[in-house]
């Protein structure tokens, strides 16, 4: 196991934060650079959000042509037949039922989740004079850094197949560089300087200790 100074130098030499980064974090403040960096980010969002909203009808009527898409499959193999004779007199009161439920799905729920998730993405872009960065959190623990990629990490658990690189102290999990990820030692005690904006983890900066 390499020295807490060794490690440190190596953190260091990645650039994910800097040491006037890390001297403000131990105060409990946010550096400049760092407030700038969410300020910019917030300000993506909210410059981004507008191609988002107001597309509802457009999202209900690509689900309904994808319906449709579907309809036509199970008639042109015959399947709709199979139904009919397996149902026999129920087959109109179900397609009827499922009808329903499709529509309702289609023009009700679809739209709802979809502008539940454009407020809450428009959410997160709230200028930082609204509401502001929360308190720096700090965590010790012994560090496990990983690769997550094609739909399974290293532990077997399902995942997206985009490639993340991933930081966990105790239970909270980051989202950090490969260069980061390579330069943390497993197993190792670091100390974390984080933030929870919006229900996001996210690392500022970080600390090796003996």
């Amino acid at each position: 196991m390499s020295s807490a100074y060794d490690r440190n130098y190596a953190l260091q030499q990645v650039r994910y934060f800097t040491a006037a980064d890390l001297e403000a974090n131990k105060q409990g403040q946010y550096s400049q650079p760092q407030l700038d960096r969410f300020k910019a980010e917030r300000d993506f969002i909210q410059n981004s959000v507008g191609k988002y909203e107001n597309k509802t009808p457009i999202v209900s009527i690509i689900f309904g042509v994808g319906f449709l898409f579907f309809v036509v499959i199970l008639y042109l193999f015959g399947l709709f037949d199979s139904f009919q004779t397996m149902l026999g007199s129920l087959f109109l009161p179900v397609m009827a039922g499922a009808l329903i439920f499709i529509m309702l799905f289609i023009f009700v729920i679809i739209p709802r989740s979809y502008k539940s998730s454009v407020e809450m993405y428009k959410s997160m872009g709230t200028p930082l004079s609204e509401r502001p960065l929360s308190s720096i959190q700090v965590i010790e623990a012994r560090a496990d850094a990983y690769k997550s990629q094609a739909g399974i990490n290293r532990r077997g658990h399902s995942v997206s197949a985009q490639v993340s690189y991933i930081l966990q102290m105790d239970s909270i999990k980051f989202h950090v560089t490969e260069e980061l990820m390579n330069a943390v030692e497993n197993k190792s005690l670091y100390r974390v300087y984080c933030t929870n904006d919006g229900g996001v983890w996210t690392l500022l900066s970080m600390e090796a200790l003996d």
